[in-house]
This record gives structure tokens, C-alpha cells and sequence, in this order.
């Protein structure tokens, strides 16, 4: 985070009853949160993830901080406490160009300020830059993490489509309607072609929309693949993201954090 970075955070920090646009942000984490997370069990990552998800309705946190001495670099950063508050999680939430945007910090157990001065050290060393934040999307792919246990919706969002030869062959061998072949991703195609056949051999469109599934998303259930495909369709949210430099595709009026990429 730069100099000019950090004051800006100060000056736009979120106070009170004040919320991001639409209860929506874009979520990054800084590396040494990722390596806190790296140090908890399964179920600890899902809970304090959750917890950063839940900021967008409630971007103030527990309680903003501010510098208590002259060496400090925390005003314009926040804290939310999780696991049982046993921890607390450093971050920044201010509003960049009409869109929320979520910088978590670093987090670490309660006790002490050894939390507070890892917070300080980085902001003053300057490390916490836009090219190191990762995005909370690519984080739960990082940990094997389904989204929906952390409260988000992973299927509503549109994936870089197929190429076009590709949505000939779907339709051309009967695998899936040109109305769903349109909205799959070369990977969910590959897979439909691949796997989306009965026992004799034959073209399948109920073995080719599992397959698909597949692909999306290996380890969550779902109910109507064809209605999961068709969400595809609705408009996109194209909310600027100022970390991702691009524009957020999920769905118009979706829930918490924006995403960059499928």
C-alpha cells in the first residue's frame, strides 16, 4: 500500500451506519493473510472467510483504528474479530470510483499487539501493493474451498465462452441445445464432449449437462443444470474493480463480493 494509497484509506474509511454500494465489494487479501490462513485447520479458514465475506453488509467492522503514536499506520484500517473472537482480522473498506472495495490486511490471535505491528510494518514497508492482493474468488480455489460454504453463490457468474467451433460440435452432435452450448467455457465443452454419452455410446444430453457440471464446479451439488446454464444469460453486474482492473461478472444485483474471473 502506498503512501498516497494510505491516506486516501484514511480520509474514505467507512464510519458509523455507513455502507458500501449495494452491499457489494471487491474482496483482496494481502500474502501474509494468506499465510495465516495457511496455518489454520479446514474449518478455521471457512469460518474467518465467511466472516470477511459478511463485511460487505457491514464494512465497519468491530471498530476502526487509529494511530496512537507517531510511528503508527493503522488510521484508516479496521478490525472484525473471528474464531470465537479468539482472533482479529485488520482490514480496509472505503468506497474507490462508486465501488466498495475490501483490503484485508492480515489477521492474528487477539492477545498482545503483535497483530497491530504486523498491520504497521507492512502499510510502512509499502509491500501492501495492487499487484500482490489476491482475490477472495481465487483464494477458495487456492484452498479447495466451495463457495457456498462461505456464503456465496459460485454459479452466477459467466465464463469466458467456448469457441465457436466448439459450440457447432456440441449442438451438431446433439450433446446440448445451442441455447446452453452458447454459455458453457471450452473446459465445461471439453468435458460434455468427452463424457456426455449413454452405455451404448450414444450422445446424451442429461450425461453431457452433469459433465459440464463437473467441470464448473467438482466438488458442490446442484439441482437443474439447465436452469444453473441459463442464469449465464442475465445481465452482468459490470462494476468496475479497481484491484482486478476489470469488470465484475456475476449477475446484476448479486450479494457481497464482485468477481473478476470465472
Amino acid at each position: 500500500m502506498s503512501e498516497s494509497a494510505r491516506r486516501s484509506c484514511a480520509r474514505s474509511r467507512m464510519r458509523g451506519n455507513e455502507r458500501l454500494p449495494d452491499d457489494q465489494a471487491e474482496i483482496v487479501f494481502s500474502e501474509p493473510f494468506l499465510l495465516y490462513l495457511d496455518e489454520l485447520t479446514a474449518d478455521e479458514r471457512e469460518s474467518v472467510i465467511s466472516e470477511v465475506v459478511a463485511l460487505c453488509g457491514n464494512p465497519v467492522g468491530k471498530h476502526p483504528l487509529s494511530n496512537k503514536s507517531a510511528t503508527d499506520r493503522l488510521a484508516g484500517l479496521n478490525t472484525v474479530e473471528v474464531l470465537n473472537k479468539r482472533h482479529r482480522v485488520i482490514f480496509s473498506a472505503r468506497i474507490e470510483q462508486g465501488v466498495g472495495l475490501i483490503e484485508v490486511i492480515c489477521a492474528g490471535p487477539r492477545t498482545g499487539k503483535a497483530v497491530y505491528d504486523v498491520a504497521n510494518a507492512l502499510v510502512r514497508s509499502g509491500q501492501l501493493t495492487e499487484e500482490e492482493a489476491t482475490q477472495v474468488w481465487d483464494t477458495l480455489a487456492l484452498l479447495d474451498i466451495v463457495a457456498e460454504t462461505v456464503g456465496l453463490d459460485s454459479w452466477d457468474y459467466t465464463p469466458q465462452p467456448a469457441e465457436a467451433h466448439l459450440v457447432r460440435a456440441l449442438v451438431q452432435l446433439g450433446l446440448l441445445p445451442e441455447e446452453l452450448a452458447v454459455v458453457v467455457s471450452r473446459p465445461e465443452a471439453e468435458a460434455a464432449m468427452r463424457d456426455g454419452y449413454d452405455e451404448s455410446g450414444q450422445p446424451n444430453q442429461y450425461a453431457a449437462l452433469a459433465a459440464v457440471m463437473r467441470a464448473a464446479r467438482s466438488r458442490s451439488d446442484y439441482g437443474d443444470a439447465t436452469d444453473v446454464l441459463k442464469r449465464r444469460t442475465e445481465e452482468r453486474c459490470g462494476a468496475d474493480m479497481p484491484r482486478a482492473r476489470a469488470t465484475c461478472i456475476r449477475r446484476v444485483g448479486h450479494p457481497g463480493p464482485h468477481r473478476a474471473t470465472a
